[in-house]
């Protein structure tokens, strides 16, 4: 070592030291110039000390290791940085070294200091036992076991002890067959061996047994290592304990067949409640001796919540119940069922009075507490010998509309009234209209008046309005067949959101 140059925090025992190892000590100054370097160097690198003094440290690194020093020399680098790096002989020849250096400052300057060392080439078993070491540090996280071709095992890392409960010492020699549960057939060993031995990898899921008994999974990848004469020497086994997603698994499993039987349990409950509400209208219109009576019934998919009854028809007159329950489904069904057991009553007590007829329903259904409540119209249909009058009171329900046959024009019948089952008070307005022969009347669910085309516009009652003045010439039957083509022509492509009810009335 030159005397003449102060190398601060490398002393020439050192140096010494690290020359008697192949090991060249340098120093740099903030620029990456030589200021210092031990003549080990020359048995490196075949440079004289001499001449690399002075010349930068980038002179003798090969081009493509300009990013490692940048690292190795940063300013902002903490401690010491090492690195494997390509270094040019004198001869241009490269030649791969170990580089370890640290950035120190002192009294206004800057340099780095560091050691170099070639890195000698090991022999074959080695580089052997470097690389199985390198690949259970590389997959460290999981389970990691070596053995031999024979299945003896020679290494396991630290999760495989944590995991298993059998320690390295206890592990070393033994066949992984230790950790056999016995649940799996040999025919699945003997695919898994047939595999690896054959020098292709194998992944698969083990059943196995901890050291105390206990089971757990494992999701194993299991890889043979192979010479440079293509021959099997070691099988690795890279292994996850998976006994947390099993467990949660089977936890799905027996979740997803609960839900299949509440499914199943359900579906049978939704196809007798639209059994039920099938059976709670009617199948067919009555046959009057003054009124021509039809309706239209066309139901969703699911169960729906309207509702339509006639009732008992004499000389006297003739009443009907429409209503759309607010809602669908079996809950829905059920509260029909109420809703059909309440008007049968009281179609014997208030069947020519609709405003008392729909203020009784109301005060009984909101004394009942139930969470639904239901748009409604009762009508009926008084005859003489002189005219048929038609009296109606609703709540909530849309507008019955009157089509004139003299005139062939259609009008909107209003009546003030809130839906059924929401006010102890609520009170309903009874309208009455005189029918000439051939008038006809109108009553409908908001699944007609509801429906939406593709601006999503709905056809309103003005809407149906319309359509009906346009029937005159059709009979009462033909007229209800021409609205629902229009209603659907309405709707084009969009799907049926509701139930579609509509009956109609004709004077004789």
């Amino acid at each position: 070592m030159s005397p003449d140059i102060n190398i601060k925090g490398i002393e020439e025992v050192y140096a010494s030291f690290f020359d008697n190892l192949d090991m060249a000590v340098f120093s740099l100054d903030a620029e990456g110039r030589f200021l210092f370097i031990s003549p080990a160097i020359e048995r490196i690198t075949k440079y004289a000390c001499g001449d690399l003094k002075g010349k930068s440290f980038r002179d003798i690194a090969s081009p493509e290791e300009s990013r490692f020093i940048d690292e190795l020399f940063n300013d902002a680098a903490a401690g010491v940085v090492r690195r494997d790096m390509w270094i040019l002989n004198a001869d241009s020849s490269k030649i791969k070294c170990i580089v370890a250096a640290c950035r120190s400052a002192g009294k206004g300057r800057v340099h780095s200091i560091g050691i170099m060392g070639k890195i000698k080439a090991d022999d074959p078993e080695t580089e052997n036992i470097i690389r199985k070491y390198s690949i259970a540090v590389e997959h460290s996280p999981a389970t990691v076991v070596i053995t031999d071709k024979f299945a003896s095992i020679e290494y396991v890392n630290p999760k495989f002890t944590s995991l298993t409960g059998y320690s390295s010492s206890e592990a070393l020699g033994q066949n992984p067959r230790i950790l056999k549960s016995g649940k799996q057939p040999p025919e699945f060993y003997k695919e898994m061996w047939d595999t690896i031995s054959s020098g292709r990898e194998w992944r698969g899921e083990f059943h196995n047994k901890k050291k105390n008994g206990e089971s757990y999974w494992e999701s194993a990848s299991i890889s043979p290592i192979v010479n440079e004469f293509g021959e099997v020497t070691h099988y690795i086994a890279v292994k996850e304990d998976i006994s947390e997603r099993r467990m949660a698994e089977e936890a799905l499993r027996i979740s997803e067949e609960k839900l299949r039987k509440r499914n199943y349990d359900l579906e049978r409950d939704i196809e007798y409640a639209q059994a039920v509400v099938s059976r709670l209208l009617p199948g067919k219109p009555p046959i009057l001796k003054n009124l021509n009576v039809d309706f239209r019934y066309v139901p969703m998919a699911a169960i729906g919540g309207d509702f339509f009854s006639f009732n008992v028809a004499n000389e006297q007159g003739f009443g009907f119940f429409i209503g759309d329950v607010v809602g669908h489904g079996v809950s829905a069904a059920l509260f029909l069922s109420l809703i059909k057991s309440i008007t049968d009553r009281l179609n014997g007590i208030h069947g020519s009075n609709p405003g008392l007829y729909l203020k009784e329903l109301n005060d009984e259904l909101y004394q009942s507490n139930v969470l639904f409540f239901i748009t409604s119209l009762y009508g009926y249909f008084g005859f003489s010998d002189q005219s048929t009058v038609f009296r109606f009171a609703k709540g909530g329900h849309p507008p019955p509309i009157l089509y004139s046959a003299a005139d062939k024009t259609s009008c909107q019948l209003g009546s003030d009234g809130i839906p059924i089952g929401l006010s102890p008070t609520a009170q309903f307005e009874e309208v009455a209209r005189k029918l000439l022969p051939g008038d006809r009347v109108y009553l409908y669910t908001d699944g007609i008046i509801e429906a939406r085309n593709q601006s999503r516009a709905m056809l309103e009652p003005e809407g149906l309005e319309t359509i009906i003045a346009r029937t005159g010439d059709l009979s009462l039957r033909d007229s209800l067949d021409y609205i629902i083509e229009e209603v659907h022509k309405f709707r084009d492509s969009e799907p049926v959101e509701d139930d579609l009810v509509i009956i109609g009335f004709e004077t004789l």
